[in-house]
């Protein structure tokens, strides 16, 4: 499969602060694109942007909250704005806690349906206007194997990553008359530290997420890498 350039591509990248977020802006950079990285914490950002100078494209540091409607929206007029166009959105802002169902705080339930799920939702529909006005484009989501499989302790988190693939489903169907493409990769347990657990050293890494979200976003324009499942393999025990 030969893969288009994204040179010049505009790319917004959500949650790219740390983890996957991060590994994919530098990755995009690296294709050529220019890069919108986007999270709430300027500092890291700005530390992300210095790390993509000596790359073929940029990665411009955007902090803002992926839950506000009026900073979303705000935010995106304005990258619309500046080049005419936004040509890739990867929504991949995501949180979890772990605990048993009546264990979790109201906050906790609150905080992942509104940044895995409202965010997600915000940042398309504000995007997708400028996908469908040129007829062309791409949304990649970044769900979890956890919005496949439930797993006791996992009830807010694969609720909202079960939510995130009936999105995509959903956004799918809709977005297909404009020539659209829509995709979702689904990992298994990353090297990230996420949900305040250390990782298993045979975990996934973040660039190997990045990796096929490039793919997909470069793949040719008559193929959709519609979903992709990922799990790290796990070694035998003797």
């Amino acid at each position: 499969m030969q893969l288009q350039s994204l040179q010049d591509k505009i790319v917004l990248i959500t949650g790219a602060s740390r983890g996957i977020g991060h590994a994919m802006c530098l990755l995009f950079a690296e294709k050529g694109a220019t890069v919108y990285a986007i999270a709430r914490n300027a500092d890291l950002l700005d530390k992300l942007s210095a790390e993509a100078q000596p790359l073929e494209g940029e990665i411009v540091p955007l902090p803002f909250d992926i839950t506000s409607a009026s900073d979303v929206e705000k935010n995106v007029q304005y990258i619309a704005d500046k080049h005419g166009k936004i040509d890739v959105l990867i929504n991949n802002a995501g949180l979890g806690h772990f605990a048993p169902i009546h264990e979790l705080t109201v906050e906790q339930w609150d905080e992942m349906m509104n940044v895995n799920l409202k965010g997600t939702f915000l940042c398309t529909k504000y995007v997708v206007p400028h996908l469908t006005r040129r007829q062309t484009g791409h949304i990649i989501n970044i769900s979890s194997v956890a919005g496949t499989v439930t797993f006791p302790g996992g009830g807010g988190y694969c609720t909202s990553k079960f939510g995130v693939m009936a999105f995509t489903d959903i956004l799918t169907q809709e977005l297909k008359p404009h020539n659209v493409k829509v995709s979702v990769i689904c990992p298994g347990s990353v090297q990230t530290y996420f949900g305040q657990t250390e990782p298993k050293d045979y975990s996934l890494r973040p660039d190997d997420v990045a990796q096929i979200a490039y793919q997909m976003a470069a793949a040719p324009e008559h193929i959709i890498l519609n979903q992709v499942i990922m799990r790290p393999v796990v070694p035998q025990t003797k």
